[in-house]
């Protein structure tokens, strides 16, 4: 149990986004309510059929009378995505910009929920909202994303700046840089408290600009004599504002692929942050008919996700369109960590179709990322000048390297902890304390929650594949029909019919061997181990093997 808050104490409880990236979600809490600070998913690294992970929501629900509301700092899926699962569970108002706001209703409405039905209120840069006992103020910062914010929390103890994913671009696509007059403000009230991101520690000299990421982009598009395809993070509104503006001047005409895509787009179009003309659209079914140096063509799945547009077009299998020789594709987008291996795929696969290929690589301006790099957390540091600091958002490597370079500007105290370990700050002073219950939860494809045993089953089955044993036994356990043997991804068993009758002919004599073939239990656990023996000399492994064993009810002799 956690020790009881004093009246100047405030503990945070991170349940996502500290020793990882995405999945953000970070818990407030003082004597008299808890705010939670975004409330984001991450997606899987592997297919196990798992569709997406959110935090483990228990340590709120085990207070859900004290929880007062959730804010929200930009419209990122990692800030976001798991609101409806956290809905489920809580009832609570929601508060964020107009732009994540919008999208939460999408996603309330792909959930089968009734967006109207809930608390969501809109928040606005430069005014303060009460949320229990906290009080908020958003502050507009620059990021890849429309309306992002930072958070000035006026907590028990003190000023709380939570920077949220920001940048310092001075001119930005959507003509709103960071606020910096704001922040001077706040930093002259006081910060006792600072919460910063992390992701880009690791990278040095001056962050890029997104007009720049234009200019590359508008360059290439100028010059590609057929097609040209841009893959890029969806959410990036930033961008597409400038891809639509380039697309008039080089006179293409635009085609979009992907869902991800189309909602950012109806979205941004639906508050007033996007104005593309209704004659810049072409729809996909006339992408394969338009001529080829007419088409600018925006495509999901950057990161080679399976089934996105872009996948499908490497793959051939689109249903309106195929890239050809003489297209020039523009992989518009980082690589996320873990995605190099199907990327580099994906790309190779492009290359072989005689695709002109521009990537980071190729052309380092094709992208920059919304995030601050190094030199611009330590700008937000001396910006700022917190009495104390805690780094968010990236992995423990990331964490520690922001916390050595706050120290280096002179600021302590700092503390560096990860999901499930809070931590308190009270007199100026932070404190870690025992951790409590996290973790991730996935989610099926269908939906439901998939727990850790059938994760577990799911990875052995992948590693070794399965043999399937059926036969139907007398109450002696005398086998009464042949026994049935199917493999499925099993080297050298799979599909190869010697193998499975040597398998088969293995089941039956364990069962003659047997000396206790009439408890069923035993007898299975006999021809388990039999049929394992034998498929380890047929493959070298050990499959995974269901053994289903019928008792007949009839008791006439055989």
């Amino acid at each position: 149990m956690s020790r009881p808050l004093g009246p100047r104490t405030v503990r945070f409880v991170p349940l996502g986004g500290l020793g990882e990236i995405g999945m953000n979600c970070l818990a407030v809490e003082q004597e008299d309510g808890i705010l939670v600070i975004d409330c984001g998913n991450s997606f899987p690294q592997d297919d196990l059929g798992i569709d997406v992970i959110h935090p483990d929501f228990t340590w709120l629900r085990e207070r859900a009378n004290r929880v007062k509301g959730v804010f929200l700092t930009h419209g990122h899926e990692d800030h976001i995505g798991a609101v409806p699962y956290l809905l489920e569970e809580l009832d609570v108002p929601v508060w964020g910009p107009r732009h994540a706001l919008a999208l939460v209703r999408r996603r309330l409405t792909e959930h089968d929920f009734r967006p109207h039905e809930y608390r969501l209120r809109e928040a606005v840069p430069r005014q303060h909202y009460e949320v229990g006992p906290f009080e908020v103020e958003p502050i507009r910062v620059a990021h890849s994303i429309v309306e992002a914010t930072a958070l000035r929390i006026l907590t028990r103890a003190g000023v709380v700046l939570h920077t949220g994913d920001f940048n310092f671009d001075p001119d930005p696509p959507d003509g709103e840089p960071t606020d910096e007059e704001r922040l001077c403000e706040v930093a002259r009230e006081g910060v006792d408290l600072m919460l910063s991101d992390s992701t880009n520690i690791d990278v040095n000299g001056p962050g890029g600009t997104e007009r720049d990421v234009g200019v590359t982009l508008e360059r290439l598009i100028s010059v590609a004599p057929a097609r040209a395809i841009v893959a890029m993070f969806a959410s990036n509104i930033q961008r597409l504002r400038m891809l639509g503006d380039i697309a008039q001047r080089v006179e293409r005409k635009v085609c979009v692929l992907g869902r991800s895509l189309n909602t950012q787009i109806e979205v941004a179009h639906e508050i007033g942050r996007l104005h593309w003309p209704s004659n810049l659209i072409i729809p996909p079914e006339r992408a394969r008919s338009w001529p080829r140096d007419n088409l600018l063509v925006l495509a999901g799945g950057s990161q080679a996700e399976r089934n996105s547009a872009l996948a499908r077009l490497g793959a051939d299998t689109h249903n309106h369109l195929a890239i050809e020789a003489g297209d020039t594709v523009i992989l518009s987008a980082r690589i996320i960590p873990g995605n190099e291996r199907v990327v580099y795929t994906l790309m190779s696969t492009l290359l072989r179709k005689g695709a002109v290929l521009h990537t980071r690589v190729t052309e380092p301006g094709v992208h920059t990322s919304g995030h601050a790099v190094r030199e611009e957390q330590q700008r937000m540091l001396e910006l700022l000048r917190p009495r104390a600091f805690v780094p968010v958002h990236g992995s423990l490597h990331h964490l520690f390297r922001h916390a050595e370079l706050a120290r280096s500007l002179g600021v302590e105290p700092v503390v560096t902890v990860e999901n499930g370990t809070p931590f308190c700050i009270e007199d100026g002073q932070l404190s870690p304390e025992a951790p409590v219950r996290h973790g991730r939860v996935p989610i099926a494809c269908g939906g439901e929650p998939i727990d850790p045993e059938t994760l577990c089953r799911r990875a052995e089955l992948g590693r070794t594949g399965v043999v399937a044993i059926a036969l139907t036994v007398d109450a002696q356990g005398r086998i009464l029909t042949d026994p049935t043997v199917s493999a499925y991804g099993v080297p050298s068993v799979d599909g190869d019919g010697a193998a499975l009758r040597q398998v088969t002919r293995e089941v039956v004599h364990a069962c003659s061997r047997s000396r206790r073939r009439s408890d069923e239990s035993m007898l299975t656990h006999e021809i388990r181990r039999a049929a394992r023996r034998r498929l380890f000399d047929l493959c070298g492994c050990r499959p995974v093997v269901q053994v289903h064993v019928a008792v007949s009810a009839s008791t006439d002799d055989p």
